[in-house]
């Protein structure tokens, strides 16, 4: 198991003045960090992946879209929109030596207009996400597709939702990207999530449910560390937890007040956590 931190906790664009950061991640003993792409270019993002090859870390990707580049529109031009964005995502990944590019970048965040049907917002969505995969292949990148709550996205919200909808995309390298937050609101039984669709899982987030330090919230931690070994799953574990003094994207995240005492406390205690967890015997009734 790998296991990594998603920078999103410190913004949307990691700068050369918080490179530094990556020492202190090696230190606490991470894998790899999850770098956020947004914006930037690809002299950046070769800075980047040389202090993280520097510093003995590995990275994945992450991002998401907005209602202009959502792949879901029935508008042609905000379709290529997503398309462009996405493809040159892959490209910022490739500069980074990433290997698997994560989020809920199938549809627009936070945008709930339905134009005819969920049905056919998510058959546009797949052909767009189809091009993507391709064009990622060329660069050996996977994609991971994660399913948001009810209160973040209506086009995919559990394992099942978007297990049926990499059948539309079909593609080899896209998979599921599980994360504990999301399921803890939308999964019936993560079990038999898991045992259904373990196959298509090839990224998680570990994430309590107030996205502060893991252990500390209602995240079911028995039944997800069950699920996983179960599984035989053995690839990262990414942290996921946000702030709320990002301007911007703690409105976005819905975060609106302090959930832990410093962001590299965070880091460690979760980390801490998650591996004590994966590392314990289950006596489960």
């Amino acid at each position: 198991m790998k296991y990594g931190m998603n920078m999103l906790l410190w913004g949307t664009h990691i700068t050369e003045e918080q490179f530094h950061l990556f020492k202190d991640f090696k230190k606490a003993g991470f894998d790899g960090v999850e770098v956020p792409v947004f914006e930037g270019d690809a002299e950046h993002y070769l800075k980047m992946g040389q202090a993280l090859s520097d510093a003995g870390l590995e990275c994945t990707v992450v991002t998401c879209l907005g209602a202009d580049s959502n792949p879901a529109s029935s508008d042609p031009e905000i379709q290529k929109a997503a398309l462009t964005t996405l493809k040159w995502v892959i490209e910022m990944s490739a500069a980074l030596k990433a290997k698997i590019l994560v989020g809920p970048y199938f549809a627009a965040h936070g945008h709930f207009e339905i134009e005819d049907s969920i049905e056919q917002s998510r058959k546009r969505s797949a052909s767009v996400i189809k091009e993507v995969a391709q064009y990622a292949q060329q660069f050996n990148i996977q994609l991971s597709l994660e399913f948001l709550n009810r209160f973040e996205i209506f086009l995919l919200n559990c394992t099942e939702d978007t297990a049926n909808y990499l059948d539309l995309v079909n593609e080899p390298n896209v998979g599921i990207l599980y994360d504990t937050h999301h399921a803890n609101i939308e999964e019936k039984s993560i079990l038999k999530a898991f045992e259904k669709h373990s196959s298509k899982i090839n990224h998680i987030h570990f994430s309590e449910s107030h996205r502060g330090v893991c252990g500390d919230g209602q995240v079911k931690w028995d039944e997800n560390k069950q699920a996983v070994e179960n599984s035989n799953y053995d690839d990262w574990i990414v942290i996921e937890a946000f702030a709320h003094d990002i301007p911007g994207f703690s409105e976005i995240a819905h975060v609106w007040r302090p959930m832990f005492e410093t962001k590299l406390q965070l880091c460690q205690d979760s980390l801490k956590f998650c591996q004590e967890l994966m590392n314990k015997k289950l006596i489960l009734a």
